[in-house]
């Protein structure tokens, strides 16, 4: 089930490019502003209790809907729910299309405009300076294969482990944490931000590690080899820099040629095909 679910949902995305125009989670932020008004004044509200009350709601009521079906009728639900949830948890939009002003703009010899495109896409920049092309062109890459992650990855990875359940939860911490990031939520940020570092530890590692197999194992290897055990090792870093390895480029310094860009996005998508293997491998064992 998890295999062919994950086939669906793929082919819609990546050969069909059907998913960005019916990704909407306003019911998940109604959920979440109502849950907060019913609870905000509660002590236990401004800790792990508030989180655990919006993050859980849904995926339990979830589980609920599952649950209430028996017998043959239970799979067939449990199989219809799983393809909608995963199909809504990724993206929101492809790679391609979020990034098609920034390689238009590069096309132009544009740096301003590519540069304040991929600014956009940048959740924590800070820069006002427009980039030298070689500086520009690693930052797409980077951004590229750490966006991957969070939009495909991150969530097939539950998927597989966990069902629907785990894909939900996963694209909702996802969700949660920018909202508190805009809001300047700081008591909720800060455990946000650890319950993102841990729902994307292992993920992470399984990416890096297809990553290698599907470019420059030895080269990705030697980096990956530095975080492979690190509990703190920041995972965003971990993706680009293995990612950069395995494409068999140096570290700090890019030629500047945006073809490094476009080999990212073929890496990405060959590393697609391994997750479902992966997932193939998990269905025959279970």
């Amino acid at each position: 089930m998890t295999l062919i679910s994950l086939l669906i949902v793929l082919a819609l995305e990546l050969h069909f490019k059907i998913g960005s125009e019916y990704r909407n989670f306003s019911w998940f932020n109604k959920s979440r502003d109502y849950l907060t008004s019913v609870f905000s004044e509660q002590d236990f509200f401004d800790s792990w209790g508030g989180i655990a009350i919006i993050l859980l709601t849904p995926v339990l009521v979830l589980y609920g809907l599952v649950s209430v079906f028996d017998g043959s009728l239970y799979w067939f639900v449990l199989f219809m729910v799983s393809v909608v949830v995963l199909f809504l948890c990724l993206g929101p939009q492809s790679l391609e299309n979020s990034f098609k002003e920034y390689f238009e703009s590069m096309q132009r010899d544009d740096l301003e405009a590519a540069f304040l495109h991929l600014e956009q896409q940048q959740d924590d920049s800070d820069k006002n300076d427009i980039p030298e092309n070689d500086e520009l062109v690693r930052s797409a890459t980077r951004k590229l294969l750490i966006e991957s992650q969070k939009r495909y990855f991150g969530v097939i990875a539950w998927f597989i482990f966990l069902g629907p359940l785990g894909a939900l939860f996963y694209r909702l911490s996802h969700l949660y944490r920018d909202h508190c990031a805009v809001q300047e939520f700081d008591e909720h940020l800060p455990l946000m931000n650890l319950i993102i570092h841990w729902i994307d530890w292992v993920p992470a590692r399984l990416t890096s590690l297809m990553f290698l197999l599907t470019g420059d194992f030895v080269n990705g290897l030697y980096r990956i080899k530095d975080y492979l055990s690190d509990a703190d090792a920041d995972n965003n870093q971990l993706i680009s820099e293995t990612g950069i390895a395995a494409l068999g480029l140096e570290m700090s310094v890019s030629d500047g040629d945006m073809e490094e860009n476009h080999r990212a996005i073929a890496m990405i998508q060959r590393t697609v095909i391994i997750y479902v293997v992966v997932a193939a491998v998990m269905t025959t064992i279970s």
